[in-house]
Order: structure tokens, then sequence, then C-alpha cells
């Protein structure tokens, strides 16, 4: 009786340390979970559980481009890595992949957290020349602004 115990106590902590683990990046779960539900029948229904009102605007269902602008996803044939930053409630992520033609690219996003969820305030699609342009750190979409010459 102490051995199942034992096992089942030691079971539930190393249950518990791989959520925990998991919960490291909540920004790519909530990425990944987007791209694994969100499909060209639903996106315009359900964009508002994954990305920000002032992302969307007041008028993004009768907005004919919305749907493939919020599809952005689509574009990344193969991702190869990603990288997270979370600061209070806001985040960016970087996630480094090819598209169809294996072409190298990258989707920086911003993320703001509201009412507990984290929603894309942000979306920025760099084409990359070289796999070696690949981000090494979480890049917020704000740092590949151009200043004004």
């Amino acid at each position: 009786m102490k051995t199942i115990l034992l096992s089942l106590m030691l079971a539930l902590t190393i249950s518990g340390c791989a959520t925990a683990d998991d919960s490291q990046m909540p920004l790519f779960q909530t990425y990944t979970k987007y791209t694994a539900l969100v499909d060209k029948d639903n996106v315009l229904t359900i964009a508002d559980r994954y990305f920000s009102p002032s992302l969307l605007g007041e008028d993004y269902k009768n907005n004919p481009g919305a749907s493939s602008q919020l599809l952005f996803h689509k574009l990344m044939a193969e991702k190869v890595n990603h990288r997270e930053l979370v600061t209070g409630q806001h985040g960016c992520l970087s996630i480094n992949g090819y598209d169809e033609g294996k072409e190298p690219l990258t989707f920086s996003l911003a993320y703001m957290q509201l009412d507990d969820a984290w929603l894309i305030a942000q979306i920025h699609v760099v084409f990359l020349e070289n796999e070696s342009d690949f981000p090494d750190v979480a890049t917020c979409p704000d740092a590949y602004s151009l200043d004004p010459v």
C-alpha cells in the first residue's frame, strides 16, 4: 500500500512539474491553440478570442480582407523555433520558420493580456533572406518600425 501511495504522489508531483513548465510559455500556447482551431470558416466568428479589439477594429466582420489577414499563420509551412518574452500584461512572441517555397520568415507578435486571456495586439511578418537572420530573442513588432529620416 505504501508503494502505491508513494507512486501516486510521485506521479502527481511529476505531472505538476510538467504543467508548470508548459505554463512558462503562455503566448506560444495561445498561438498554437489559435493555429489549431482557427480556419477560413470560423476566423471571423472567433477572432475576438485571439485578437485584441484594437487590432480587429469595429467593423472587421464586414471587411473583405480581414479573413486572410487574420489567417496570417498560413504563410508559415514549417516552424523552426520560437522565442517569447512576457513582462506584466504585455508580451512578444517571435516564431521562425519557412514558407511553402522554403524561404525563411519570422512572425513577430505583440500580445496583451485582457480579462485573463492573451490576445494578439500587433502582427508583423518579416520575409528574410537567410535563416541566419532568424532573431534569437523575442522581438516585438515595434522593433521593425522605421525611424523617419
